[in-house]
């Protein structure tokens, strides 16, 4: 008995067929099990420094792909051993950002100015940095820290050229740019909404 293949029939079942694969490969897309991740892409893509806002987007791109509303907890720039960041760019960086609606968290690891790897981990709580707090960039903050409060570059085995970090207390959130005054191991602390002037310490 020969059976006659209708056109449309078959192009009706092709499309669910494609539509069930798309759909399977959303979700597995959006799969996320505790573990370390290494990043395919970060062996072709060319090196270069970075400022905090394009390694924050950076860390919350890949946050987001699992979780919509992930928030930043804190993130900083990591010594490489050069005399660099008077122009608020560094080549590596880390962060740790929280993905409520998995309660899981991600620490994202930058060198080079690309994403290298990232871990997922346990969530626990604590008070998130919002996006709309971060409208100031390492490359401007920087420069008033140079200028009006005279911190120069760091370098020691700890801490070469400046540095930048953002976190936060149960009030305020600040950015930080590290460097040393005198010799010494300083921090000025920025409002990384408006670049407001937050204080600073020095190392005594």
């Amino acid at each position: 008995m020969k059976y006659k293949i209708i056109p449309g029939l078959l192009l009706i079942i092709l499309l669910s067929i494609i539509g069930a694969l798309t759909i399977r490969d959303k979700l597995f897309a959006t799969e996320l099990e505790k573990g370390s991740y290494k990043v395919d892409s970060f062996e072709s893509l060319p090196n270069k420094e970075i400022t905090l806002l394009e390694a924050y987007d950076i860390g919350m791109d890949i946050a987001k792909e699992y979780d919509k509303n992930s928030e930043l907890i804190f993130m900083n720039s990591v010594n490489d051993g050069k005399i660099n960041g008077s122009d608020g760019k560094k080549g590596n960086w880390q962060g740790y950002i929280t993905l409520p609606n998995k309660r899981l968290s991600i620490i994202f690891v930058i060198e080079k100015g690309k994403l290298k790897s990232y871990d997922v981990i346990d969530s626990d709580e604590q008070l998130p940095i919002k996006d709309e707090d971060i409208k100031v960039d390492s490359n401007e903050v920087v420069k008033k820290a140079i200028s009006e409060f005279k911190l120069e570059p760091g370098n020691d085995n700890f801490l070469n050229g400046y540095h930048f970090r953002l976190i936060r207390d149960e009030k305020n959130v600040f950015l930080g740019v590290g460097g040393q005054k005198t010799g010494k191991r300083a921090e000025i602390y920025f409002n990384p909404k408006n670049g407001e002037y937050l204080g600073g310490i020095e190392k005594k």
